[in-house]
């Protein structure tokens, strides 16, 4: 990968990282901005038509007095002076064949960006091959602690994506991520590990640099090379983990306690990224089991490449499009919760008018959802399919290809044949007629 740096990635970094050097101590007092800190500012900069570069120019102090929203100066002015301190820092992990890539950077993650929005960590560090990260694939989950049995399991889940060519994306922890990740480059398949820590042991080690050469495995991590472990990082590292994938698998899980507890519930009951599986195999644990009950579905053992294949590519129902139903059953008819089409923590409810009538009052819940799909779909002018439009609402192909043959049959949409894409019904002006 070009190991050049942009201007706004040094900016991002001097503002939000710490630049650990020597024993992984951090040399500055002043605290980096968070990753919400930053969105603040990066928000009001392109408000402005600035770029974070702008900061390190002639205009800084100008940028600085109108643009800081909540912020210290001094304390951005403060960050912003650790230049020396950055350029033995970039040194450093260059030697070690570290990149980085920020949010402004063109090959920085879509998945995060689109899936996360401003939550979406400010820069990436990493090792390896960056074009994996938009591989998609299985995200798969588990406790550090695991028996001989866990371990087969997950090392044989490993084995079977990598035969279906489909990237496993891990933690890289001890325990359950390490054997499938394992599995999966001993089978050469192809792996991204996202490290809450230790990024810089982890590319020097032996056992990592042929496969790290061979393009089959990157490791990124949101923290700074010589990081050590800390637990709150652990806990935000898990919804990056299911951020780049097409489908997670919790293998096991401690009830109502530990990292994958808690990033399996914030996919079911908040985020819902990605369709969650939970192991169908073995001896079930309580946290399985609960996680069951929370809407996970059991993993289908898939006994082919090509079936494992089709369970990554969502042919199984994905929680994320029952979300959508169940909150537009459950509200009245002129509300509809819809995902942010930036940060999907929060959801926005919107008033829709039902398609084909003007008295939202009588309209079913289903036609009030359909309603905003066609307000949605609105700003896409080029005739469209199914995969346009799964991406664009980031719900399942099926789920998008049902919502296009109502819009059809409600005159909203028509195509020349079924091969063809959906386009747009104009609806013109009965005076012109």
């Amino acid at each position: 990968m070009n190991m050049e740096m942009s201007s706004n990635t040094k900016a991002i970094l001097l503002l939000t990282a710490p630049l650990l050097l020597g024993r992984g101590k951090r040399t500055n007092s002043v605290k980096p901005l968070s990753v919400s800190e930053y969105d603040r500012l990066a928000r009001r900069l392109h408000e402005c038509n600035w770029q974070p570069a702008d900061l390190l120019g002639p205009k800084s102090g100008a940028i600085l007095h109108e643009s800081l929203p909540g912020l210290d100066d001094e304390r951005i002015n403060q960050l912003l002076e650790r230049g020396f301190l950055l350029s033995q820092a970039i040194d450093h992990w260059q030697t070690r064949a570290i990149w980085v890539l920020s949010r402004a950077d063109p090959d920085y993650p879509d998945r995060f960006k689109r899936r996360l929005g401003g939550s979406a960590p400010p820069v990436l560090y990493g090792c390896g091959d960056a074009t994996l990260l938009e591989n998609g694939g299985l995200a798969v989950v588990g406790s550090r602690n695991a028996d001989d049995e866990l371990m087969e399991y997950a090392e044989s889940i490993g084995h079977s994506a990598a035969e279906s060519q489909c990237t496993v994306i891990s933690g890289g922890a001890r325990g359950i991520d390490y054997a499938a990740m394992h599995g999966a480059l001993t089978e050469w398949g192809t792996v991204v590990g996202i490290l809450a820590d230790g990024l810089e042991k982890a590319a020097m080690e032996r056992g990592n640099r042929d496969v790290l050469m061979d393009n089959r495995l990157v490791l990124i991590s949101p923290y700074d090379p010589k990081a050590g472990f800390n637990v709150g990082n652990a806990m935000q590292r898990n919804k990056l983990v299911y951020a780049l994938a097409d489908a997670g698998l919790v293998i096991e899980s401690d009830y109502n306690k530990g990292g994958t507890w808690a990033g399996a519930v914030e996919q079911l009951d908040k985020l819902s990224l990605v369709p969650i599986y939970v192991r169908s195999k073995g001896d079930i644990s309580n946290g399985l089991r609960a996680l069951e009950r929370r809407g996970a579905l059991p993993w289908p053992n898939p006994a082919t490449a090509d079936d494992f294949r089709g369970v990554i590519d969502g042919k199984q129902p994905h929680q994320g499009d029952k979300a959508i139903k169940q909150s537009a059953f459950s509200l009245d008819c002129g509300e509809v919760v819809i995902p942010s089409q930036g940060n999907k923590e929060e959801p926005i409810v919107q008033s829709a008018p039902a398609v084909g009538t003007e008295n939202v009052q009588t309209a079913t819940p289903a036609d009030a959802l359909l309603g905003v799909v066609e307000q949605l779909l609105a700003s896409i002018e080029k005739p469209i399919t199914a995969s346009n439009v799964a991406e664009h609402l980031d719900v399942s192909k099926r789920q998008a290809g049902d919502w296009l043959k109502r819009l059809e049959q409600a005159g909203k949409y028509q195509r020349r044949n079924k091969r063809a894409p959906y386009e747009r019904v104009v609806q013109l002006n009965p005076l012109f007629h």
